[in-house]
């Protein structure tokens, strides 16, 4: 069996162009495309997923290379959609993010900050808290595996050589929304937990000058905030885990438009 250079191309634009939406994927997507994930570990999972998936994708009906103006509009269609896929999911864990800086400026620690090793900036502590809390709930969902699904429903959705609609992405745009709406959603037990509690400090002042309610309110204020945020931690996970259905649903959704 010989193999002439036509069929040798062939065969590496069969592999090499499902990679592009396969890898713009993984590097947005959340876990994967984190910063604390080394480099080489990035590019094993992307050759290994290209290497799988290509077989089962339909592949495109005319070759193209790779250094025309038609073989760069479709690497960047790729790209795109890809990466619009990966942000879809990437707002969830934003909306937590947010959520744990509402908390954490209601419980006086919006100044107690630390460095999330996935994205490389500041977060107050109770972000990282939930952070955590919601990477830890995502991996019990088998949501790694769901990303798989996924970028394989993609390809039937969308084929190679496909492109973003105008309303794909519009809709990508307002699902942002959600990140300030699900942020509330998540916060709003504990906050009304804690202004319920200044309530009660507020009237205890009135009635008795004589305490100092400085010197003690502080301390009330954060022991009861995590209280309340481990009574809450039920309802927060079926909250999330909503949000992540939402997510799961939004990147597919866009490609149909």
């Amino acid at each position: 069996m010989t193999f002439t250079p036509a069929d040798v191309h062939n065969l590496l634009l069969q592999y090499a162009a499902p990679g592009f939406r396969i890898s713009a994927f993984l590097m947005a997507a959340p876990l994967v495309g984190s910063n604390s994930v080394p480099g080489h570990v990035k590019v094993i999972l992307v050759l290994a997923l290209t290497v799988f998936m290509a077989p089962l994708i339909e592949p495109m009906p005319t070759t193209f290379d790779p250094l025309s103006a038609a073989g760069m509009l479709f690497i960047a269609g790729e790209i795109m959609i890809g990466v619009a896929m990966g942000f879809t999911l990437q707002m969830i864990f934003a909306t937590v993010v947010h959520a744990g800086q509402i908390v954490g400026m209601q419980m006086a620690l919006g100044f107690a900050q630390m460095m999330d090793p996935s994205s490389g900036i500041n977060v107050p502590v109770i972000s990282q808290f939930l952070n955590i809390f919601t990477i830890l709930l995502f991996l019990a969902l088998d949501g790694h595996l769901v990303l798989i699904a996924i970028i394989h429903q993609s390809y039937e959705i969308l084929p190679l050589g496909g492109g973003l609609s105008k309303t794909g992405i519009w809709d990508l745009v307002k699902f942002g929304a959600l990140i300030f709406a699900g942020a509330v959603t998540i916060s709003l037990p504990i906050v009304i937990g804690l202004l319920m509690i200044n309530v009660v400090m507020g009237v205890v002042t009135r009635a008795t000058p004589q305490m100092n309610i400085f010197s003690v309110g502080f301390v009330i204020i954060i022991l009861s905030g995590f209280v309340l945020l481990v009574a809450t931690l039920p309802s927060i996970a079926i909250n999330i885990q909503a949000l992540f259905d939402k997510g799961f649903e939004q990147s597919l959704l866009i490609l149909t438009r």
